[in-house]
């Protein structure tokens, strides 16, 4: 990642650290309990979660597993998680300040290593998964949870402008597509997966990332967002509800791990 998109996503995330850290820690437990769910957590297993923002999935798989880490690029979010950590009492946890593309870990250090909601914010998202994959044992997995871009190049192209207005550390989602030729040049195999539609308020959508309605960008993604409409012309099946916008965002849930040759 370059100096001036890891600035970028510093600010972005400085900026929206309360409001963000509120909102996926304490508005939606029931997300974080289908995640840990999904993962099987075993008393053994050392984890480690890339982007881990304010620590809610290392704070609710630590109770169940050996320890948990997590790294994030951005201190005031790490911040966030060590205050959420000790509401939480939680000893077996620990955080590093530091990027997905240079983890500081040996090679072969967890048994599971997770990314959920950041391959978006990531200019080569490849790179990130080799590292994972670098601290990741033999016969570990690899864990990623994000948002799936649409597959028609037209509704691709304009939800990431509507994106990128809202979020300037955004890339791009990648598509189902996308992660499978991914998954598939390294050689990974998928253990598990499972698809969700997170239907959510444009305006929390919006407050997420520090706008509001009186913000030129807010105005310009709200204006962009109810063009697309008819015809869903943005991929986000948008729907008016009063003075909101109700908004669908595509999720892919992948557990990966190395392939195993006949």
């Amino acid at each position: 990642m370059s100096k001036r998109h890891q600035a970028t996503v510093q600010k972005q995330f400085t900026k929206t650290a309360e409001a963000f850290s509120i909102f996926a820690t304490r508005d939606t437990p029931d997300v974080v309990i289908e995640k840990v769910d999904f993962l099987r957590p075993q008393p053994e297993t050392l984890l480690l979660d890339v982007a881990c923002g304010p620590g809610a999935l290392v704070l609710a798989m630590a109770p169940r597993i050996r320890y948990a880490y997590g790294i994030d690029l951005t201190p005031e979010m790490l911040r966030q998680a060590r205050e959420f950590q000790n509401e939480k009492q939680i000893t077996n946890a620990a955080w590093v300040c530091g990027e997905g593309e240079k983890i500081p870990y040996a090679d072969g250090a967890f048994d599971l290593v997770s990314c959920q909601y950041a391959f978006h914010h990531i200019p080569k998202p490849e790179l990130v998964l080799q590292e994972m994959l670098r601290v990741t044992k033999p016969d570990g997995h690899v864990f990623i949870d994000d948002t799936l871009g649409p597959e028609s190049d037209e509704k691709f192209e304009l939800h990431s402008r509507i994106e990128i207005i809202r979020d300037p550390s955004h890339t791009r989602s990648l598509r189902f597509t996308t992660f499978l030729k991914m998954f598939d040049e390294f050689k990974l195999q998928i253990i598990s997966e499972s698809f969700r539609r997170r239907r959510r308020s444009f305006n929390q959508w919006m407050l997420r990332a520090g706008l509001t309605p009186k913000d030129k960008r807010y105005q310009e993604a709200r204006k962009l967002l109810e063009g697309s409409i008819k015809g869903d012309r943005a991929g986000f099946l948008a729907q008016v509800d009063e003075e909101d916008i109700q908004i669908v965002h595509n999720e892919g849930m992948f557990l990966v791990s190395q392939r195993t040759e006949a």
